[in-house]
């Protein structure tokens, strides 16, 4: 999927904003399309050319020895058929999202599941489709596992089998905070100072579950978007007061807004969450061999920052700016 640039984004509602030298992306910039070996005509910055998930090399990536015995369910069909299918919703970059060319599959998500995949000794298999509809793939059987940058929640972990959760322990990936207009970041220095005010967040996101338990409490009103596009929009024309993002997300916005908006010194706190603290893999409910042996996988890689390799390498295909 090839996003707007900021420009464009506003442009797009009939803003009269004036902005120039941006050269970003509606949901952050992906890079743009440049000859084998990295980089365009002289005198350009070098791009960097994704690589794909089905192709991502985990051969160099320390690996926990794992004993599957009596596996069922699932995982016993995965085993079996030596092939393992996961959902996704590709439009969420640094995590999941498609390349300029229309074909290359990739983001830390997508590289973690390769990762899950040669673990397992399976072949890796990846379904896309709409956000609304990978739970659901999960939950008839047409795929294994869901990777569409979830966060736990009580509903879905009602519903479904969820993982432990995985972040990077030192970027961008474990921080999320809230777009603001440039000269209101001051006004924002507690969750307190949002109370009356109206944030926007993406429905189903890990931010509407942020603003739910952490800025409601304090008086904060939300309103829930079905794009990040139509957030930004709302936010640069004042129908809304802050937009919830993730840190990296935030700070790439505030790069490309020509000083209009700028991330917030507020960050949410994802301790409060234990175990599920991060991004979460779904399965269908019941599915206990599958998601023990997950979390087995998952807990080496917090254990051991793999995630941050991933998310920091994807970060830069996709050009986007890291949380110092």
């Amino acid at each position: 999927m090839k996003f707007k640039t900021f420009a464009n984004t506003i442009l797009s509602a009939g803003l009269l904003l004036t902005i120039t030298g941006c050269s970003g992306s509606g949901t952050p910039s992906t890079p743009s399309e440049a000859p084998a070996g990295g980089s365009e005509a002289s005198g350009t910055a070098e791009k960097i050319i994704p690589v794909s998930a089905f192709e991502y090399d985990t051969s160099d990536i320390p690996k926990p020895e794992i004993t599957i015995e009596n596996p069922t369910g699932v995982l016993k069909d995965i085993l079996d058929k030596g092939v393992i299918v996961v959902a996704t919703a590709p439009d969420n970059p640094p995590y999941e999202w498609v390349y300029e060319d229309g074909t290359t599959l990739t983001g830390s998500e997508l590289y973690l599941a390769k990762y899950i995949a040669d673990i397992l000794g399976v072949e890796l298999q990846i379904e896309q489709m709409d956000f609304s509809a990978v739970l659901t793939s999960v939950d008839t059987g047409k795929t294994d596992l869901a990777m569409a940058g979830f966060g736990w929640k009580k509903d879905r972990d009602e519903n479904f089998q969820l993982s432990k959760g995985y972040h990077s322990s030192t970027s961008g990936a474990s921080c999320h905070s809230l777009l603001v207009p440039a000269d209101k970041v001051e006004d924002y220095k507690t969750f307190a100072d949002f109370s009356g005010k109206t944030v926007a967040a993406q429905a189903s996101s890990l931010q509407q579950m942020y603003v739910e338990d952490q800025l409601i409490p304090e008086g904060a009103n939300m309103e829930l978007i079905t794009g990040f596009d139509q957030g930004v929009l709302n936010l640069t024309s004042g129908k809304v007061d802050a937009l919830a993002t993730s840190c990296s997300v935030a700070l790439q916005y505030a790069d490309q807004s020509n000083g209009l908006l700028a991330k917030s010194t507020v960050e949410f706190d994802l301790s409060m969450y234990g175990d599920y603290e991060g991004t979460v893999v779904a399965a269908k409910k019941g599915e206990e061999s599958l998601i023990n042996t997950i979390n087995e996988i998952l807990t080496f890689v917090n254990e051991n920052a793999i995630y941050d390799i991933m998310y920091k390498q994807a970060l830069d295909e996709a050009g986007m700016i890291d949380v110092e």
